[in-house]
């Protein structure tokens, strides 16, 4: 058998759903650690960080609701070292290491929703504020440095007076010099350069209900919270961008983010429309065929 096929039966053995464990879960982000096949998912209802293995379809409580603080989770990004966490309403960002092990908190303050997290490949953090409209920024020296103490940050590009507007979730980055942030409510795709802090809205796109993206090159996948991911092309300078198709399924519900696994995407499915009411078990994550460019 050669190289690629043996891949595409690997692939093809992965599984097409992932279940995590529990009840009221409601979950929001997820991450892939880089070089390794291991994922990570967050409940927005207890904080709890569940751990998958991309050929295992059973998911696994990585760090138990509640500790240290985080009592919510939204997003989370998993870097080389580390394991970041958007604390959502407690206004809190959380690192942790790969043992578990709390590293440290930062606090951005009251009134707040921390949604999503990015990480450079400087290794700085970037992460949205979807109340207040706002972007920090947490270098990657901070981020690794183990201490018991919360460290306040400050707003590094405000985002709520720009086409973004107040509600900014998703955000990657796009090399050291720029990241990608879309705006919910307004469905604008927007650069900001990280040296001027310059926002500007990326032309020819409309992503209404934007929320937890991914990018591979100049391809972005952009969650649409009601019912599929978008694949867009983006332009070398990324101020501009092609529709090039919507992904669907009949496994998502209410999907809220993405994460680029190989040939699959992973797809969280939130179902945010049962809050409050019965949820249909289990909470899964959905991996769907990626396309081509």
């Amino acid at each position: 058998m050669s190289f690629a096929l043996a891949l595409a039966a690997l692939a093809a053995a992965f599984p097409t759903q992932y279940t995590i464990p529990g009840d009221d879960v409601f979950p929001e982000g997820v991450s892939l650690r880089p070089g390794t096949n291991q994922f990570f998912v967050s409940s927005t209802v207890t904080g709890t960080i569940y751990r998958g293995t991309l050929g295992k379809p059973r998911m696994k409580a990585f760090l138990q609701p509640g500790g240290n603080g985080r009592v919510v989770a939204n997003g989370l990004r998993a870097g080389r070292d580390h394991l970041v966490v958007a604390g959502s309403v407690t206004g809190l960002v959380f690192v942790y290491d790969y043992r578990g092990r709390p590293v440290r908190r930062f606090a951005t303050g009251s009134g707040g929703l921390i949604n999503d997290v990015a990480l450079g490949p400087d290794g700085d953090a970037y992460v949205t504020d979807s109340m207040r409209g706002l972007l920090f920024r947490i270098p990657a020296n901070a981020l690794s440095k183990r201490t018991s103490q919360t460290k306040r940050i400050s707003p590094f590009v405000r985002l709520a007076n720009t086409p973004v507007g107040q509600y900014s979730n998703g955000v990657v980055t796009a090399g050291n010099r720029y990241a990608l942030v879309v705006g919910t409510a307004s469905g604008v795709l927007a650069r900001v350069d990280l040296k001027t802090r310059r926002v500007r809205e990326i032309a020819n796109l409309a992503l209404p209900k934007g929320d937890g993206m991914a990018r591979t090159g100049h391809t972005l996948y952009v969650v649409n919270s009601a019912s599929k991911v978008t694949q867009v092309k983006l332009s070398r300078d990324w101020l501009r961008g092609t529709i090039v198709r919507d992904i669907t399924s009949p496994r998502l519900h209410f999907p809220t983010t993405v994460q680029i696994a190989g040939k699959r995407l992973l797809v969280v499915n939130s179902q945010f429309d049962n809050l409050g009411k019965t949820p249909d078990l289990p909470f899964t994550v959905s991996a769907i065929r990626r396309p081509g460019p």
